[in-house]
């Protein structure tokens, strides 16, 4: 069952993301470039036309502020967010942005969140594996399409790759390798960011004792207390499905316990 679990748990097609917002970042490119270069996590530099980023902002003590995905279309940038989480966005880069003539507009656009096969070539995608990719749409306020997923199989669908979306009750708790972002949102070799030195020592020089990792288990599983459970757990048929911290001495004894199916 572990070895296939994945690929049953997965559904693909479109979900209207209602919570997700989309905040056009208006000004030069060039001055726009500079500037979101030295804030946010990832290497903007390396974003396709039309394509999407995963990507965030720390503050000076390496810890994050607000996640969010980057669009590139057309030499304009967008950040797509949890709505909750764009003023916060705002207000913390708006004494930085003024620097660079830079302002934020929050627009009316709707954000459809896809899980398509891998085969499929899309610009959209902003995750991939062998099996499936994650991607995005922005569309008009007026356009509609039908959900063929649901929120939990879109969520679930980003858990099993181990892609963690923060909410308001999150935020300026976790440093990026603590979360993954360490993997899917940040570059180390890009150059200086809020935080940047503390979250390379860590990446370099820390010792790390914890794993990020997904967990997969029957719905009478529970949880002790060398597991930290980080954002919502997802519930799909008798499983459920969660992103948490575990100790890693502690990872063997959990994936021989009887109510869990997999972790990793």
């Amino acid at each position: 069952m572990k070895k296939d679990i994945h690929n049953k748990l997965i559904k693909y097609g479109w979900h209207n993301i209602a919570n997700w917002v989309v905040i056009e970042v208006e000004g030069s490119k060039q001055k726009i470039d500079e500037f979101l270069q030295g804030q946010v996590t990832s290497n903007i530099h390396i974003i396709n036309d039309n394509g999407f980023q995963l990507s965030s902002i720390c503050d000076h003590k390496g810890f994050v502020i607000c996640d969010f995905i980057i669009n590139l279309n057309s030499n304009a940038y967008k950040v797509i967010i949890n709505k909750e989480l764009a003023d916060i966005f705002i207000k913390e880069l708006t004494p930085f942005a003024q620097f660079y003539s830079v302002k934020f507009h929050l627009n009316d656009q709707k954000v459809v969140g896809s899980v398509e096969k891998s085969k499929t070539q899309l610009n959209m995608c902003y995750w991939r594996n062998e099996k499936y990719c994650l991607g995005l749409k922005i569309h008009d306020k007026n356009f509609d399409i039908p959900n063929s997923i649901s929120e939990n199989e879109w969520l679930l669908a980003n858990k099993l790759a181990k892609i963690l979306f923060l909410d308001v009750e999150n935020i300026r708790k976790y440093r990026p390798l603590e979360i993954n972002f360490d993997h899917l949102r940040v570059s180390f070799d890009k150059g200086c960011y809020r935080g940047q030195e503390i979250v390379a020592r860590m990446k370099y020089l820390g010792i790390d004792r914890r794993k990020f990792s997904t967990l997969i288990s029957k719905n009478t599983y529970k949880v002790n207390e060398s597991i930290k459970i980080v954002g919502k757990k997802i519930i799909s048929n008798d499983l459920q499905i969660f992103n948490a911290i575990i100790k890693k001495d502690k990872i063997n004894l959990i994936k021989d316990e009887d109510a869990v199916v997999d972790i990793f």
